[in-house]
């Protein structure tokens, strides 16, 4: 059991007053399952991770979890926490609760050594029994060569996949399908604007943010179809835009929000703060997308 495809990275939505809104939260999640999606990544960079407490991050996947039953959505839940010792009872906490596959983000607080992060990643993974699967996210501070991400696999079967955001990803998806012989597989981040690229280097999927995830499933059907230029013209009509937010990415988080709003898929399009005012060239984009995202569903029906 591998993730494939689309994997949106869910938004955490909030009152005017900057409460979590559960209701709104509640909806997006009943349409990303609506869409067919089959996997979603929680607390991402695009769930505001680092800007929820730990009881709203508890409450928010539980009410995940109970929305997704009956559905074949699958859950990845992400650790994030510099320390190891909070690591492994939050991967422990979320492998208890059911989720499906934790997602490890290592490390990068005071640049830790490779022997420090190996050190971080390995003590999860000794320490759970579900899948698991590892960012490797060398500019945000992380291991440079992907290959000592890769050597874990050799002592822990259940590392199934590497999240590749090296920008550009290639190089490094290609490494770890090479050095693992194909037995650890791979996953594009980073907004999924080097989805073709990766795509032909042997990525299984993506993880874009939330507000779009019916564009790149409309996008992913031309890939399964086998039609490549098909593929990246529709690719063409909207990661340009995506690649442009992505430069900042609290513009990135805040712009999806705006989406989510627009499309009254979420009450509001507030972002807890430290956040970015978006201005009107990225409003009127946004408003680009969503007129696009429409037009393909009208045109289905």
């Amino acid at each position: 059991m591998n993730i494939n495809g689309v994997c949106p990275v869910l938004a955490v939505p909030f009152t005017k007053n900057g409460d979590v809104d559960y209701a709104s939260f509640k909806s997006l999640v009943d349409w990303i399952i609506s869409l067919g999606t089959k996997s979603v990544l929680f607390f991402g960079v695009a769930s505001e991770n680092i800007k929820l407490s730990d009881e709203e991050r508890y409450e928010l996947l539980e009410l995940l979890l109970t929305q997704r039953a009956g559905s074949d959505l699958k859950v990845i839940a992400s650790v994030a926490d510099h320390s190891a010792d909070l690591a492994i009872r939050r991967a422990q906490d979320y492998q208890n609760m059911g989720v499906d596959f934790i997602n490890i983000l290592p490390p990068t607080f005071f640049n830790p050594t490779a022997k420090q992060i190996n050190h971080h990643i390995a003590t999860i993974l000794a320490n759970v029994r579900i899948p698991v699967i590892v960012q490797h996210l060398p500019q945000g501070g992380g291991v440079e060569d992907v290959a000592e991400l890769v050597s874990l696999s050799k002592t822990f079967e259940h590392l199934k996949m590497i999240k590749c955001e090296a920008n550009p990803p290639e190089q490094s998806i290609k490494r770890v399908h090479q050095l693992s012989n194909n037995k650890v597989e791979t996953l594009i981040g980073w907004g999924g604007i080097h989805w073709a690229a990766g795509a032909r280097a042997g990525a299984r999927g993506i993880q874009p943010g939330c507000s779009l995830t019916d564009l790149y499933l409309w996008a992913e059907e031309s890939l399964l179809s086998g039609d490549q230029g098909e593929f990246e013209n529709r690719l063409s009509k909207f990661l340009p835009i995506i690649a442009e937010w992505i430069n900042t990415v609290e513009e990135l988080v805040a712009a999806e929000k705006y989406v989510l709003a627009k499309r009254e898929l979420i009450e509001s399009p507030y972002c807890r703060a430290p956040t970015v005012e978006l201005s009107e060239k990225v409003k009127a984009q946004a408003e680009q997308l969503i007129d696009l995202a429409e037009s393909i569903s009208k045109a289905r029906i």
